[in-house]
């Protein structure tokens, strides 16, 4: 033990890495640009950062599928260009509070159709910052045969009803849909590209439905704004990072 010791002591002294050792990036300059595919322990600080921040990102040191989903959230809450990368530049914007506007209900759901980004509060906190992609704003043949252009809803909604697992309708698959007003829901999906894509509903990818589904029940509030109708403020609540005593 005492020779173990010994060899880290002298290797820490001479900045080397240690085989089986986690050795933290303290003290080195991030990389200019982490992405999809990368693995090391600067993957795991972003990932804990990204988390404390109130992201989804992977629970590991590999950047992965949730981790680029949860760089896009990012990039999209703060409208910089959605390349999923993320670069040296960007670790100050972690440190920045994720905000929203005051509201009567603690427990609610946003989402900002402009940014297209979700936001799950909890006791009047941000807890969850997560990426969607909503109406396309194309048109599609409803099952009555008319043509109809894909808008979603917005304005102050609860949610009504639930499907548990997967519900097939004309339009496609459904996971775990909660319903807001009438046929349109929050539901995981595939397919949730960087940009507007559904017939109307607003759809997460499935890992993060997965999470969203244990901390909403039916009748939360859910406010949808920021495509025909603008975005509220002043933003008042932030996201708590922990303060230092």
């Amino acid at each position: 033990m005492t020779v173990f010791i010994g060899i880290l002591t002298f290797a820490a002294l001479l900045g080397a890495p240690i085989e089986g050792v986690d050795t933290p990036p303290t003290t080195q300059e991030p990389p200019d640009a982490l992405a999809y595919g990368d693995e090391g322990a600067w993957v795991a600080e972003l990932n804990d950062q990204l988390e404390e921040a109130g992201f989804h990102p992977d629970g590991d040191a590999k950047f992965g599928r949730r981790t680029r989903h949860a760089v896009f959230a990012f990039q999209k809450h703060h409208v910089l260009p959605t390349t999923g990368s993320f670069t040296s530049e960007m670790w100050d914007l972690l440190e920045e509070p994720i905000t929203l506007p005051a509201r009567p209900e603690r427990n609610r759901v946003e989402v900002d159709l402009g940014k297209q980004v979700l936001y799950l509060v909890d006791e009047g906190r941000v807890e969850l910052v997560l990426p969607v992609s909503s109406a396309s704003g194309g048109t599609y043949r409803h099952s009555s045969g008319s043509l109809t252009r894909a808008a979603t809803p917005e304005g102050k909604f609860e949610f009504e009803r639930r499907v548990r697992g997967w519900r097939r309708s004309y339009l496609g698959s459904l996971y775990n849909p909660y319903y807001f007003r009438g046929g349109y829901a929050i539901h995981g999906s595939s397919s949730v590209p960087n940009y507007p894509a559904s017939h109307g509903c607003i759809r997460l990818t499935m890992w993060d439905m997965d999470l969203v589904k244990t901390k909403i029940d039916l009748g939360l509030t859910i406010y949808v704004y920021g495509k025909r109708t603008e975005p509220p403020e002043p933003y008042t609540i932030a996201n708590p990072r922990p303060v230092a005593l």
